[in-house]
C-alpha cells in the first residue's frame, strides 16, 4: 500500500499541530518551519492544524490525515493529571489543550500513526493517563540542565541513553547513546500504562517512549529532532530517520480517494 501512495504521486498527509501564542492581545497559531521541512524531507505532505480545533473539527481533521505530529509548545495544564499549578508553571491555554487532547483521542480511536515532540511527548503521556514534572529544576533538583540559554536549536547539548535495543530509537541510530538538543522545563513523570521507555538521560528523565501496541505507530520524543535534520548537522540523516519511519507508517495506511 505504501507503493500505491508514491507511484500515484499521493504523498501521505501529515497533520502538524500548531502551538498557541498570544501577542498584543491576539492569539496566533505558530509552527517552526523545521517541522514542515522535516516532514517534506521524509516524503510527507505537511498540513498545519490550528491550536483551537473543536472536538468535531479534530475528528474531521483526523479523517483527512494519514499521520499526526504533535509539535512543541507551551505547558500542559496540570488539571489534566490531577494536580494544582506549581509556582513555576508557565502560561497554559484551555483551547490549546482541548484541541490537542481531542486530536489525540480521535487519532487513538482511528489508530492513526502519531509522533510527539517535546510538548507533544508530554501531551501524549497525559492523554493516556500519565503525569508530568511541572518544572524540572524545582521538582527534580538533581537533574542535569534541560533548557540551556543561548544555545541554538540545531546544537546538541546533552547525552541520551537508548535503553531498549528493539526500539525505533535503536533502529534509527544503531547506538547505545547519542547527543541531542534540549529545550524543555517540563518532562514525563509517571509514564502512562501501555507505554514503554526507550531512551532517557542519566538523571532518569524520559527522552523517548513508544506505544505497546505493535499494530499502532506511536512514538514520542522529548528532544527536538526536527532541528537536527538539516544537511549541515552531524548525524542529520539519523535524525531524519525518525521522521521517515513515521511517514512510512502513514504511507502504509489504506490509500483513499481525495
Amino acid at each position: 500500500m505504501r507503493k500505491a501512495y508514491y507511484t500515484s504521486g499521493m504523498k501521505p498527509i501529515i497533520g502538524i499541530s500548531a502551538s498557541a501564542v498570544r501577542s498584543e492581545g491576539d492569539n496566533y497559531s505558530r509552527l517552526n518551519e523545521n517541522y514542515t521541512r522535516s516532514v517534506r524531507a521524509a516524503g510527507g505532505l505537511p498540513l498545519i492544524l490550528p491550536f483551537d480545533l473543536t472536538q468535531a473539527d479534530a475528528e474531521a481533521a483526523v479523517g483527512l490525515l494519514d499521520g499526526l505530529l504533535f509539535s512543541g509548545g507551551g505547558d500542559v495544564d496540570p488539571r489534566y493529571f490531577g494536580e494544582d499549578p506549581h509556582p513555576a508553571l508557565r502560561r497554559v491555554s484551555a483551547a490549546y489543550d482541548a484541541s490537542e487532547l481531542a486530536l489525540f483521542k480521535a487519532a487513538e480511536k482511528a489508530r492513526l500513526p502519531v509522533l510527539g515532540i517535546c510538548r507533544g511527548c508530554q501531551l501524549i503521556n497525559v492523554a493516556m493517563g500519565g503525569s508530568l514534572y511541572q518544572d524540572i529544576p524545582a521538582q527534580l533538583p538533581a537533574a542535569i540542565a534541560h533548557y540551556p540559554v543561548g544555545v541554538p536549536m540545531d546544537e546538541s547539548f546533552h547525552r541520551v541513553e537508548i535503553v531498549d535495543s528493539a526500539s525505533i530509537m535503536a533502529r534509527c541510530f544503531g547506538l547505545d547513546e547519542l547527543y541531542t538538543n534540549s529545550f524543555h522545563h517540563q518532562a514525563v513523570r509517571k509514564l502512562a500504562s501501555g507505554l514503554r521507555v526507550t531512551a532517557k538521560t542519566g538523571d532518569g528523565v524520559i527522552e523517548a517512549f513508544e506505544g505497546g501496541d505493535g499494530a499502532w505507530f506511536l512514538h514520542a520524543l522529548q528532544f527536538h529532532p526536527e532541528a537536527l535534520t538539516k544537511a549541515e548537522t552531524p548525524r542529520s540523516a539519523d535524525f531524519l530517520k525518525l521522521f521517515s519511519g513515521f511517514v512510512d507508517a502513514a504511507a502504509l495506511r489504506k490509500p483513499r480517494t481525495r
